[in-house]
C-alpha cells in the first residue's frame, strides 16, 4: 500500500491541474449549459417548489393504472422534458475552499484506486504504454457508466456527453502517465 500512496498523490494533483484547465480555461463543458433568465420563471419556480431537491417534468406517474401511464406518455411526448434540475430554495454563501477540498479528495480517492488496479495487474501490464493505456482505459470504462449512461435514461445532450466522456479520457491519460512512472513491475 506504501507504494501507491506517492503516486496516487501526484496524479491526483496532475488530475486536480488538469480539471482546472478543463473546466475554468476551455470553454468546452459549457456549450450545452443554459442560464435561465426569465425573472417572472424564476419568481414562479421560487413560490412553487419550496423543498431541495432533483425535479423533473413529467415526474413518475401519480397512478401506477393505465390511464396514469397514458397520461404520463401524453406529457412525455408533448414536453416539456426537465430532468435533472438541481434546486435549492435557499440559495447559500460561495465558498471555493471545501469544493476545492472534496475535488481533491475525490480525485486522489479515485487516483488510488486506479493505482489499486495498476498494481494488481501489473504482470499483464509490464511496459509503459500498456499501464498508461490501462488507467486512461478506467477512464473511458467511466464515461460508459457515467456520462452515457444519462445521455441515454435522461436526454443528458450529445455534445454534453461526448465532451464528459473525451474529459474523462484525458484525464485519467495524464494521471497514468505519472502512475505508469512510478509503478512498475
Amino acid at each position: 500500500m506504501k507504494k501507491i500512496i506517492l503516486p496516487s498523490l501526484l496524479a491526483a494533483v496532475v488530475v486536480f491541474i488538469w480539471m482546472f484547465i478543463s473546466w475554468a480555461v476551455l470553454p468546452w463543458h459549457y456549450s450545452d449549459m443554459k442560464n435561465i433568465t426569465d425573472q417572472a420563471l424564476l419568481e414562479h419556480i421560487k413560490s412553487s417548489l419550496t423543498e431541495p431537491g432533483i425535479y423533473l417534468y413529467p415526474g413518475e406517474p401519480a397512478e401506477e393504472t393505465d390511464a396514469g401511464m397514458e397520461k404520463w406518455f401524453e406529457q412525455y411526448k408533448a414536453g416539456p422534458l426537465i430532468h435533472f434540475m438541481v434546486y435549492n430554495p435557499q440559495g447559500s454563501e460561495w465558498n471555493m475552499a471545501m469544493p476545492m477540498i472534496n475535488s481533491f479528495l475525490i480525485n486522489f480517492i479515485s487516483a488510488f484506486i486506479a493505482a489499486t488496479l495498476l498494481m494488481m495487474t501489473l504482470a499483464q501490464n509490464p511496459s509503459f504504454r500498456r499501464r498508461v493505456i490501462f488507467v486512461m482505459l478506467l477512464g473511458l470504462f467511466a464515461g460508459f457508466v457515467g456520462p452515457f449512461i444519462m445521455w441515454n435514461w435522461w436526454k443528458f445532450p450529445f455534445g454534453f456527453t461526448i465532451v464528459g466522456v473525451i474529459d474523462l479520457c484525458v484525464t485519467w491519460f495524464l494521471a497514468g502517465l505519472v502512475l505508469a512512472w512510478k509503478i512498475k513491475p
